[in-house]
């Protein structure tokens, strides 16, 4: 008989995989709305040298704060260059620590092009934790306010300090842990559709600037800004709800639990237990039984078809890795390569 001794806290309830056709790419009907740099250009850099600023309180009833600098240019000719109202917004996103690491660069519009390219309207340095957006408040023609372009650049911030799982890259291209995984972003990446860190021609099937869209969105859920990124992540209740655990209560690493009971010896029925794995990522299990145990090992899909198995009379210290990709739930089968049924113990790790 199998016993679960521990496992970790259920994770949000993810709805089935969306049909295929809701991977269909649309044609974009505006330009990006601005773009990710590790780090400014030569001339992005002489332009922040001439910005000036200091820290200023967000005003949410926490001590958290944000650097805010304006560019001389801008302290000259800009409309809405006022370095507390930024930080005011800002305290009012959803957000955790890494509020206190930003820096909000207020630019010129001429200035934007240079630092963030001339088709964006503004822009996220992620070597930097800084924000470059516009010191003008103009609303863009898709309906975009300057707070509404600065809660999608906030989203990108956000990813930026945020994990997820081997084998998936960062965040801030796959979009954090609970969001990505509600959203299939590893389904859509296998099949294809989906572009992650792309920002170029996929820059409308990039997850990392639909998750930053839609932050935006959860900020502004009025806000009349058309969709524009690949149909299938457009959010609703469930993915809002992702964004607010993603952004409030981070993702912090693999849990861990444990199986035990008797294997059959050779010939006999595999002892087989099933479990939930409702984040996409790694998943690792073992070790099994005591040292010098030879066992066999093998996972499977709520079906019984086979998706990675151990070699025939693995070692004690064996350890079977898999890959969740949209897999609500797994079966694992263990079978002593011995006579006799031996006890076990195997540890699951997951996302």
């Amino acid at each position: 008989m199998i016993l679960l001794i521990a496992a970790p806290a259920a994770a949000a309830t993810r709805l089935p995989a969306p049909p295929r056709n809701l991977f269909d790419v649309p044609r974009p009907a505006a330009p990006p709305r601005d773009v990710v740099l590790s780090r400014p250009s030569a001339a992005a850099a002489r332009i922040s040298a001439s910005a000036s600023g200091e820290r200023y309180p967000v005003n949410d009833g926490s001590e958290d704060s944000i650097a805010v600098s304006v560019t001389a240019a801008c302290q000259a000719t800009c409309t809405a260059a006022d370095p507390q109202q930024i930080a005011n917004f800002v305290g009012t996103l959803i957000h955790g620590n890494e509020i206190n690491l930003l820096t909000v660069q207020l630019d010129t519009p001429f200035q934007v092009g240079f630092d963030c390219g001339f088709d964006a309207e503004s822009c996220y340095y992620s070597g930097l934790n800084k924000i470059v957006l516009s010191g003008d408040e103009t609303v863009d023609s898709d309906g975009a306010s300057r707070d509404y372009v600065l809660a999608h650049e906030y989203g990108h911030h956000v990813a930026q300090h945020r994990g997820v799982p081997p084998p998936f890259p960062a965040a801030i291209n796959w979009g954090p842990e609970r969001w990505s995984s509600y959203e299939h972003v590893c389904r859509g990446r296998r099949s294809g559709a989906l572009f992650p860190g792309n920002e170029g021609t996929h820059y409308y099937q990039d997850p990392g600037e639909a998750w930053a869209e839609s932050f935006a969105h959860y900020r502004f859920p009025e806000a009349p800004v058309k969709w524009e990124w690949i149909p299938s992540l457009k959010p609703n209740a469930a993915a809002f709800r992702a964004i607010r655990e993603d952004t409030l209560h981070p993702w912090r690493g693999r849990t861990s639990f444990k199986l035990r009971g008797l294997a059959a010896g050779r010939g006999g029925a595999a002892t087989v237990e099933s479990f939930r794995t409702p984040l996409d990522g790694e998943v690792s299990l073992g070790p099994v039984g005591e040292p010098g145990l030879g066992y066999q090992l093998s996972l499977s899909n709520p079906s019984g078809k086979v998706l990675r198995s151990s070699r025939r009379g693995a070692t004690f210290h064996h350890r079977l890795d898999y890959t969740v990709c949209g897999q609500p739930r797994l079966r694992v089968a263990v079978r002593s390569t011995r006579p006799g049924a031996d006890p076990f113990r195997l540890t699951v790790q997951r996302p």
